[in-house]
């Protein structure tokens, strides 16, 4: 299985348990590069869970790169789904990581002590558990704050 099938494979299975879930409850810039082993920051503490909504059952994908181009200069926070959010309600999510690269990195950090991130060296398909509270919470990758860099607004 190549690398890109995997990367494949881990996203369609990660939004099968989110959709199960659901039916359960109801910019471009020059290249950089890096080598350390992948891995993640440690999840805030979970709290009971917000109405999910428009939430995909309260799974999120911070995503970099692209399916296509791995390296890319793309960073987003989606639904399970695929589709961007902007806004989210409180509650507790699964962060799953879709870093497919060694040039970049996700990282999520915003109110309550939210800082979870991949290592920018290596590629990384964890996933998280997250508590947002209503702020604003700002997705980057480290080393390209400049030009991959969102936010998402989470409402109380």
């Amino acid at each position: 299985m190549t690398p890109r099938s995997a990367s494949i494979t881990a996203l369609l299975a990660a939004a099968a348990l989110a959709l199960a879930g659901c039916s359960a409850s109801g910019e471009s810039a020059p290249p950089s590069s890096g080598d350390a082993a992948p891995s993640s920051a440690p999840a805030t503490e979970p709290s009971s869970p917000a109405s999910s909504g428009d939430e995909a059952g309260m799974a999120l994908i911070g995503m970099v790169g692209t399916a296509d181009d791995p390296d890319a200069y793309e960073i987003a926070l989606t639904d399970a789904d695929g589709q961007p959010v902007e806004t989210l309600a409180a509650g507790d999510y699964t962060l799953t990581f879709a870093d497919r690269t060694a040039a970049h990195n996700f990282r999520l950090t915003g109110p309550g002590g939210v800082d979870v991130a991949t290592d920018v060296a290596g590629t990384d398909e964890t996933s998280v558990q997250v508590t947002l509270v209503a702020g604003t919470y700002t997705f980057v990758c480290d080393p390209h704050p400049a030009t991959m860099v969102g936010e998402v607004e989470v409402t109380g």
